[in-house]
Parts: structure tokens; sequence; C-alpha cells
């Protein structure tokens, strides 16, 4: 049985999102993830800036696609974009039996009204003048149909192009190398929501990853193969 599946270890947690919110207020959320259900990984919330509820999806599935371990350290104190306004956030993983992070404790405060208010607030403000290089830009999707959407939508801006319907072959193939890497795939119904958003069939999405992972196997063009 996972620690996340123990009623006294959610419990423990949950006290501890709501003391932490007690303590720093309004403009502050404590967030518990289990990664088992990426689609679904919110598993309790206390306050709320960010706008999602229980059962959101992982805001940025890079961020624990295939990387974690048990050696790899929380993030403190970074600062998260959303939108125009930017948040400290901090990530605690919760390590399973052999160590590798299950789930994890997300802290995110919005200092932005403190920020106008600093030279009466500089006590409560200081956290913000201590920041480390590690920045984390994100969409906090409200579900899984919005993560996809908001994901092809900076892509499009990205690309220059204004609609979906005037992608090509090629930047169809970039978009989904996109979407790879995100680790957007992982999410259980991934490849039919895509493939409906694109007009294209599964079988096609599926050719599309098939050439990524060809293209990243084949050797260099001038590389000599050993006999």
């Amino acid at each position: 049985m996972s620690r996340l599946d123990q009623a006294w270890f959610l419990d423990v947690l949950e006290r501890l999102a709501e003391g932490i919110v007690a303590v720093v207020g309004p403009h502050c959320e404590v967030v518990v993830h289990d990664f088992r259900d990426p689609e679904h990984s919110i598993v309790y919330m206390a306050g709320n800036v960010t706008g999602r509820r229980v059962g959101a999806p992982v805001p940025d599935l890079s961020f624990i696609s295939g990387e974690l371990n048990r050696d790899t350290p929380d993030q403190l104190n970074y600062r998260t974009g959303m939108g125009s306004r930017h948040l400290q956030s901090s990530t605690i993983w919760i390590p399973g039996e052999d160590g590798t992070p299950i789930g994890s404790i997300c802290v995110n405060v919005d200092y932005q009204d403190l920020n106008h208010a600093r030279q009466l607030l500089d006590k409560l403000a200081a956290p913000t003048q201590h920041v480390s290089d590690f920045t984390v830009t994100d969409t906090f999707a409200k579900d899984v149909d919005d993560l996809i959407g908001l994901s092809i939508s900076e892509f499009l801006r990205q690309e220059g192009i204004q609609s979906i319907e005037m992608l090509g072959s090629g930047a169809k193939q970039r978009l989904i190398q996109t979407l790879e890497e995100r680790g957007l795939f992982q999410i259980r119904g991934a490849v039919n929501r895509v493939a409906g958003l694109l007009d294209v069939s599964r079988a096609t999405i599926y050719n599309y990853r098939a050439n990524l992972k060809d293209e990243a196997t084949s050797p260099p063009p001038n590389s000599k193969t050993e006999r």
C-alpha cells in the first residue's frame, strides 16, 4: 500500500497544508499531488491562488516525466509564471517506499499586492528578495482538455501560426514533439484528444511519435557502424 493510500498520512498532509495557509494568509495555496494519476493528480488543496480544484492534472508533466529518483532535491523558493503574475513556489517531494517520489507538496504564494506595498510590509515581502535561478512557466490548467489546449495555443504563438487549421505536416510533427517533451502523452486518452483537435487519425499521431523515436535513435549521417 502506498503512503498516499494511508488515511493517517493524508490527514497529516492536509493538516500541514491548512497550517501553512493559516500562517501565510489568503495569498497562499498548498497543493498535495499524487503522481500515480497525473490526469487527476491534485488530491488536496488548502487556499486557492491558481484557481484549480481537487482532481486537476499535474501542471507541467515534464516536471515529473521520468526524471525523478530518490536523489532528486526539493525545489525551493523558485518563481512560477502565471500570466502577468509571478508566484513564489516550493515543491517538496513525497517519497515512496523505495525513496522515489510518488507525489509532492507544492506551496504557491502570490506576493503581487505585498510587493506594491513593500515599504510598509518589508518584513512580510522579504522572501521575494531571495530567489533561486530555477524558474517554471506554468499554465495551471483546470482540466486535461485545458492543459492540452493551452499547450497547443502556446505552440501556435511560438510558431507564429494563427490557427490550428493552418498547421502543415511539418508543423504538426513539431507540435507532437513539443507535446511529447512536455509529457502530455502520459495522460490516458491524450492521443484521442490531440487527434481530434488536429483532425487526424490516432494512427497518424502514433506514426508521428514513432518517427520522433526513430530520429532520436538514428546514428549521425557520417557515423560508421562497428562490425
